[in-house]
């Protein structure tokens, strides 16, 4: 046991495989060892944020302005409206106006029934939904019956 050949390197020329073998080996060792690296390089740039920073200052530049100019632009408007309204004279009386319209509709609900004006006629939408309903199922019948009567039309004719 123990003396002779073994199982791996055979004595009919093998050890010049098991060397080239080993060759190819090495390289894949090495090429791993330089994809690893990059990898590793690649994975320290994505979680630099400081490196995002600075390479994306111009966009993150215009976002920020956009935002602020989105956030300042209703302020300002405002701003401006209710300065008009001062210099124009408007303020207080702008503000009195839903109140005015609240008393107007409050008058028109207390007066007695036959000073009231009669309600509007408008159709409720359970109301129109049973008309569109309606409708639908004539325009259903109508079409089968016109179909038919042509049906019928044209069966005479083809039998001469």
């Amino acid at each position: 046991m123990g003396e002779g050949t073994t199982r791996v390197v055979e004595t009919d020329g093998g050890a010049g495989r098991v060397g080239q073998l080993g060759g190819e080996i090495t390289d894949v060792r090495h090429r791993l060892d330089s994809l690893v690296v990059e990898l590793d390089r690649r994975r320290h740039n994505v979680t630099n944020w400081k490196h995002h920073l600075r390479r994306q200052s111009g966009s993150l530049a215009i976002g920020v302005v956009a935002f602020a100019a989105a956030l300042a632009t209703p302020l300002a408007l405002a701003r401006r409206r209710t300065r008009r309204r001062r210099i124009l004279g408007v303020g207080p009386d702008v503000l009195r106006m839903p109140a005015r319209r609240l008393t107007q509709a409050l008058a028109r609900v207390t007066r007695p029934a036959e000073r009231r004006e009669p309600p509007p006629t408008a159709l409720r939408v359970g109301q129109s939904t049973v008309v569109g309903m309606l409708l639908m199922i004539a325009q259903v019948v109508v079409t089968s019956l016109v179909r038919e009567a042509l049906e019928r039309r044209v069966e005479p004719r083809s039998g001469r």
